[in-house]
């Protein structure tokens, strides 16, 4: 019973270990997201006027510290689960030992009364007959045997309790560690909202300059709207000139429905790029290779500017300044242009998809390249405030997409 019991606490420990590998390795992990997110904070700051795209920065890095916290806590209280377990295995050891010594004593005092040669022999030889003789021998040896394995166990449990008194003692040093940790992050995290504060505070006295930028803003996506849309519809009529062209060529045409106006009519090539594309969804690869979403898809609250909303098309991702930017599947350029307050702009066709990525700068690409997943087609663009982020936008045919629902968990 004593060794199931040991046994199975061992094999609770072991899979604590492996939930304390994963928060580990998730601690690791969210720790690389606020080095890059710090990074992003930095270049912001070099500008000596805060913007909206430092208070973004600032949210985020605020997000990963509370994730940070949460991690911790949850490790924190899988070290007080494990504590309180290796105290009952401590406490069951020692109550184990005090049963063990207490029935070894009693052993020692019924070997002392037979302890010397005349007992032992007058107890053998006051035997009625051999066969009793012979058992009584018997019993004299096992007895024996059973007080020297009494005290090998006495001595093994012995061993065990020490080192679990010594696996209490250094679970307590590691609450104590990650209590310590705990409280420097939270720290953190409150000097961050204050930062957070001060931004915004500083931002609304700056409401007439963020109600213009807001106008040029929306005036740069009413374009990239329209030049995506003049986008779709071109290909649109391409497809369906292409498809009366292979009707007129075709015995059977009559057999063949019409196109709508409102979808591509695909070729098998294009149809299958399409059905492979689809199937990204939920696993598609980022277009920068680090980075946040700064502003979501749809209509949603100015984070600074009260009582206005915002529409987005697709969504912000906030980078690092240089970053590369890359397709994310196979595609045809349809379009490199440049529109203000969007800077350099790329359009790629996926079949009857569409991936837009606009404030570029330095574009790789020409219009009707054929392009491959991963390849560079430019580098992020910085603005005046120090920000660096990029619009990413999917659309097929004309229905916009959110992209957050096909980008891979970061």
């Amino acid at each position: 019973m004593l060794c199931l019991s040991i046994s199975d606490s061992f094999g609770q420990n072991r899979r604590k270990s492996n939930r304390r590998a994963r928060l580990e390795a998730a601690k690791r992990d969210n720790l690389q997201k606020i080095q890059e997110i710090n990074k992003i904070i930095e270049k912001t700051e070099q500008k000596k006027e805060v913007s909206v795209g430092k208070l973004n920065a600032i949210g985020e890095r605020i997000n990963k510290q509370s994730r940070q916290i949460d991690i911790i806590s949850e490790n924190q209280q899988l070290l007080e689960n494990e504590a309180q377990e290796l105290t009952r295995v401590t406490t069951e050891l020692s109550g184990n030992l005090e049963k063990l010594k207490a029935e070894y004593a009693k052993m020692i005092f019924a070997s002392a009364k037979t302890s010397n040669k005349f007992n032992k022999l007058s107890f053998l030889f006051s035997s009625a007959n051999f066969n009793q003789l012979v058992r009584r021998y018997k019993y004299l040896q096992q007895y024996s045997e059973a007080r020297e394995k009494q005290a090998v166990l006495i001595q093994k449990v012995r061993t065990e309790l020490l080192a679990e008194q010594v696996k209490v003692l250094q679970k307590k040093q590691e609450q104590a560690s990650v209590l310590r940790e705990k409280i420097t992050e939270t720290q953190s995290l409150q000097v961050l909202k204050g930062k957070q504060s001060d931004v915004v505070s500083q931002l609304n006295q700056k409401e007439r300059v963020l109600k213009n930028q807001l106008a040029s803003n929306k005036q740069a996506v009413e374009r990239l709207e329209n030049m995506i849309a003049r986008i779709v519809e071109r290909e649109i009529k391409r497809s369906q000139e292409r498809e009366r062209n292979s009707r007129a060529n075709d015995a059977n045409k009559s057999n063949k429905a019409e196109s709508s106006n409102k979808s591509i009519a695909m070729n098998a090539e294009e149809s299958k790029l399409a059905t492979s594309f689809s199937a990204l969804r939920g696993r598609m690869p980022w277009p920068v290779g680090s980075g946040f979403i700064s502003d979501h898809f749809g209509v949603h609250r100015h984070p600074v500017l009260k009582g206005i909303k915002t529409n987005n098309n697709g969504v912000d991702i906030q980078t690092s300044a240089g970053n590369d930017v890359k397709v994310v599947y196979d595609g045809i350029v349809q379009s490199v242009v440049s529109i203000p307050g969007a800077n350099m702009i790329v359009a790629v066709q996926h079949g009857d998809y569409f991936t837009v990525y606009s404030k570029l700068s330095n574009v790789n690409v020409s219009t009707g390249q054929k392009i491959h997943s991963g390849q560079k087609i430019g580098v992020v663009a910085t603005d005046n405030d120090g920000t660096s982020e990029i619009n990413f936008q999917v659309w097929k045919n004309f229905d916009k997409i959110n992209p957050e629902n096909w980008l891979r968990g970061r």
